[in-house]
Parts: structure tokens; sequence; C-alpha cells
């Protein structure tokens, strides 16, 4: 079958529009994709498929069932996000996953973080910045160290979207969060250059995982000292809000307790700025050239004092960063590496599709 007949379904749960941004830079290539989401994103993401909208749980299932037999007859690539598939019963996950098999299709999950990881495990973090030690819990819980057991027997391929998730993810490939970098280019300037205040963005999707107490009381540390420094908090907003509130800021702040950035830090970084989030030293050989600068419970205060002090530093790392962005991060880029992974033998089919095209 030729690159130009096969189809793709992305699927899963929608995190941050990642499944649609990739199908549709797939389809502007002349693909045929399509983005197939089992849950409502919490900020309003949309797909072109949404199965959560109507009815209560068994028309749900019911509804994903459906279409898994649909998708099994019309799709060759099933690139599955956040360790869930279409099909799955009661207890019984994963139904679907022999079948596809048996069909020969392209199978692909990629995991994104809590899927694999136990919120208890950020609770342990947290716990133990405060100085409450305790005996380290396991990365996962035994459920999900079942899912990826059955995932690892059944995927062609599977990929992470954090270097970390390597620990609990054998035989993983990195395949990073995606944006359009058209859109997140900078269109006006900070707030400080009107009124000298010092904005710090911080992007709570979860406040227990992202260690939002101790980014408030830094905050508090820094004004005590005199320093014209103010939090925004980008909570609950629409996607479309959220561009203008990093732009009108100066500094981002992702999380203060795990060990890698997440899509909040590449969105600011694509914007120019300086970005501050907990990096693990040992993860950072996979990104040499990470322009974030780490923050933890311990020295949060001493670094963004530093980059509040000194404008000049937030501008050389703001510049590094949008490189950086651009370098890992950009959807097209992306795009190609999960072709190759789909065995795509072509990234493209519109030269194809345009030499000796008739003309008006």
């Amino acid at each position: 079958m030729g690159d130009r007949s096969k189809r793709i379904l992305i699927t899963g749960h929608e995190i941050g529009g990642q499944m649609q941004l990739l199908a549709e830079t797939f389809r502007r290539r002349w693909f045929k994709a399509t983005a197939a989401a089992v849950n409502d994103d919490s900020r309003g993401y949309n797909c072109d498929v949404m199965m959560a909208r109507k009815g209560g749980r068994f028309r749900r299932e019911l509804d994903k069932f459906l279409f898994f037999l649909w998708a099994a007859n019309h799709y060759d690539v099933f690139h599955f996000f956040w360790g869930v598939s279409l099909w799955d019963f009661w207890r019984f996950h994963l139904l679907d996953l022999p079948l596809l098999k048996l069909l020969r299709k392209k199978v692909v999950v990629h995991f994104r973080g809590l899927d694999v990881v136990d919120i208890a495990y950020f609770d342990w973090l947290r716990e133990s910045a405060r100085g409450n030690i305790s005996p380290k819990p396991p990365m996962s819980r035994p459920q999900q160290q079942r899912q990826v057991k059955k995932w690892l027997k059944y995927a062609d391929v599977l990929l992470v979207s954090e270097p970390d998730l390597h620990a609990v993810v054998p035989r993983s490939i990195l395949s990073p969060q995606v944006i359009d970098m058209h859109y997140w280019q900078p269109t006006r300037q900070p707030k400080s250059l009107q009124d000298g205040i010092i904005r710090i963005a911080h992007a709570p999707s979860s406040r227990r995982k992202k260690g939002t107490d101790f980014i408030e009381q830094s905050i508090a540390e820094l004004k005590a000292k005199g320093l014209p420094v103010e939090l925004v908090l980008a909570e609950n907003l629409p996607p479309d809000k959220i561009k203008a509130l990093y732009e009108l800021s100066d500094i981002g702040l992702d999380q203060v307790l795990y060990g890698w950035h997440g899509k909040v830090s590449v969105e600011l970084m694509a914007l120019g700025k300086p970005v501050v989030c907990n990096i693990d030293p040992a993860l950072r050989a996979y990104r040499p050239d990470l322009p974030i600068l780490h923050g933890d419970p311990g020295n949060l205060t001493a670094v963004l004092e530093d980059l509040v002090r000194h404008p000049e530093k937030r501008q050389q790392i703001g510049d590094a960063s949008q490189v950086y962005a651009r370098r890992y991060h950009d959807v097209e880029r992306v795009a190609d590496q999960l072709l190759e992974i789909y065995g795509f033998e072509v990234k493209t089919l519109a030269k194809e599709q345009l030499v000796g095209a008739p003309t008006w």
C-alpha cells in the first residue's frame, strides 16, 4: 500500500490540542488524517471527532466501540494518546489491540505523564521538599504498570513526550510536545515596559503536580524584598486567551517538583520568554542545549530574583529559548519524525500531486 492511500487516526485523550494539531499538519501535507478524542479537554480544545459529548457512560462506551469498528476498516495507522484505546468494557481495557494486530494495522501509543506516573508520586515530591521525609514510592501504580506491559505486547512503537518517562516505559522513543510556531510568535511587548512590574506567568493545570504553593511563597518573598513582581496565573482560561497573557509577562514558570518541562514551557519559550522549571540534571543529556533555568523549592526565590534584577539575562535566555522551541517542538519537525515512525517513505504528497497539474 502506497503512502498516498494510507490513513492516519490519532485518538485517545486529547491534551492541550496536541492530537488535533498533528492531524491538521498531516492534512496540510495531503495525507488523510483524523483526530478523535474520547474525552473533553478541560481547556476547551476540540478534535475532528468528539466522543464524550452525548449521553451517559454506556452511550459513550457504545459510541467508542462503534467508532472503533468503523475505524478498523478505514485507517491503517492508529496513534493512541494517553495509553487508552477505543474498546474497553467494565474493568477490561485495550480490548481492540489484539484485533488491530490481527488486521496488521500500525499501532503506536504515546504516553504523556499522569497516564503512567502516579499522582501520589508528586505528593511525595512535594512533601519531601517540605522536609517530610518518607520512603520513595513507585512512580507508577500497579494498574499503570499492567497497562504498559500490555502495550509492550501489542504496540509497534511506544512514544513518550518527556524523557523522564523512559524510566517507566521500556523501549520508548522520545516524541515531544508540539506547537504551531506560526501561531506562537510574539506580537506585543511585556506590560512591564509601561509600569515596571515584572510579571511571572504560571499555568497550573494541576496545582498539586506543579507545586503552585511553593511558587506563591517565592513570589511573596520577592515582594517582601521590595521587588516589583506579580504572579500571573493562566488558570481556567480558554486557549485563545492564553497567548496574550504570556506575551504581557516577562518570565515563565512551569513546575518546581518534577524533572522535566511541559507544553507551557514550550509556548513561553517560543514567545522568547526565559523559563524556570525543575529540570533533573541527569535528563539534560537528552537536550544539552535546553535553555530553561532549573528551579526547585530550595532555590526558586534566588533564581527568580536574579532574572528580575537582570533584564539583559532575560533577553539572552529568551532569544535562545525561541531557537530551542523551533528546533525541537515545531509541529512540522515532529510530524517528520512521526511519519518515519509510521513507516511512510515520503513526508509530503504535495509535490507529487502538483507536478503536471493543469493550469487555469
